[in-house]
């Protein structure tokens, strides 16, 4: 166990189901928990590596030796990200690299209960010469939880106030909501919503031939269809109580595919009419569960790259009688939440410190969440 001096420096990495590319931080974390970003990168995947990911999410990927070489390539680009941060950095040595890995399949419900990410952990700490932190979701998983979501505890860390309640959504491939209580008693909340960016990104590529809707210019341009999107709601997922979870492999090409086949409306509407309804539906299953929580929030902050997508920003505003801000009100610039949130808890996991809540992923206890691989593979 680490016995810190004040302030400590972690780097954190995210890749997000989407799959796009690459966030890392450097991350300065204080005594009394507050924690500020010291510098940011972004990188975007290769095309290949792009490719291979989405291959292996929707299991068209059959060989071992193909899911072993990703394996390796992706600690190989997370530790070339880690490195670049690193180049100017004078400050303070670096504790540990918290590495999220890249989601390739989230199975909280099968038996036995999995989540997989895929990172080779003692490459990429010969790589950066830093003691890494991966693994993040298999000890809730272990103790009865969803292994999912993981950022409420740093939401909770960074984001609370005693005198307001606050909601932090966090729109990624998936979308999520942390409820913060004002008081300390009540519990936090989180849970996956359902799709964020991933329905939209796969229209995008299908219809219009790229990778995501830059700015929500495409869905501007369309209607939405309230019967495809009532068709959407149908989804027993929505109706579920938390805690719930899901990834791509329940929201994907299949589901939408499905969709639109039950879908008699299709030889009628535009296919940016599609984007526009699909878009309305990320912004509809979040704000109808901002309008079932019982307490009066004040405001709602969003990170993740839907952050930036103003069509859908306004779609939830228009939803939900929440304020709808972002993250960098708070101070905190919403790209680079997931990145830090993964640096706070790879500081937690070297001290042994649990970072999940129980009342987020339906575990039986609060777990500390990763392993920790040193250089050499070292390991204590």
């Amino acid at each position: 166990m680490v016995k810190n001096k004040y302030p400590v420096y972690t780097v954190g990495v995210m890749s997000g189901t989407s799959a796009d590319g690459i966030d890392g931080v450097i991350l300065k974390i204080d005594q009394d928990g507050s924690s500020t970003i010291q510098a940011s990168l972004n990188v975007d995947y290769p095309k290949k590596t792009r490719d291979a990911i989405r291959k292996l999410v929707k299991q068209k990927i059959t060989h071992t030796d193909q899911c072993g070489n990703l394996h390796i390539e992706l600690a190989r680009q997370y530790g070339e990200v880690v490195n670049k941060l690193l180049e100017n950095w004078r400050g303070e040595n670096i504790s540990a690299v918290g590495c999220h890995g890249q989601t390739v399949h989230h199975s909280p419900h099968s038996d036995p209960p999995f989540s997989l990410q895929i990172c080779d952990a003692v490459e990429l700490a010969q790589i950066t010469n830093l003691p890494v932190v991966t693994d993040f979701r298999s000890a809730d998983m272990a103790a009865g939880g969803q292994g999912a979501p993981l950022a409420p505890a740093f939401h909770q860390a960074m984001f609370s106030s005693k005198q307001h309640h606050r909601c932090v959504i966090n729109i990624g491939g998936i979308s999520n909501i942390t409820l913060l209580p004002a008081d300390n008693q009540s519990q936090v909340i989180g849970f996956d919503t359902g799709p964020g960016n991933t329905l939209m990104d796969f229209c995008c590529r299908r219809y219009f031939k790229c990778e995501y809707d830059k700015d929500g210019r495409i869905a501007e341009t369309g209607a939405i269809q309230m019967d495809l999107l009532d068709l959407f709601l149908k989804d027993p997922y929505f109706q579920q109580p938390p805690p719930k979870s899901t990834g791509l492999e329940y929201f994907n090409k299949k589901w939408l595919m499905w969709m639109l086949g039950l879908w008699e409306g299709g030889d009628h509407c535009s296919r940016s009419d599609i984007l526009t309804t699909l878009t309305a539906l990320t912004a509809r299953t979040i704000a109808d569960q901002l309008n079932q929580i019982k307490l009066q929030i004040d405001t709602a902050y969003v990170c993740g790259g839907g952050a930036k997508n103003p069509v859908l920003i306004a779609m939830l505003s228009q939803l939900t009688p929440t304020k709808i801000e972002t993250t960098a009100a708070l101070g905190l610039d919403p790209q680079w939440v997931e990145a830090a949130t993964f640096g706070w808890i790879a500081h937690h996991t070297l001290n042994g410190i649990t970072s999940t809540l129980p009342s987020v992923t339906g575990a039986s206890k609060a777990t500390v969440a990763g392993v920790i691989t040193r250089p050499g593979n070292n390991n204590p």
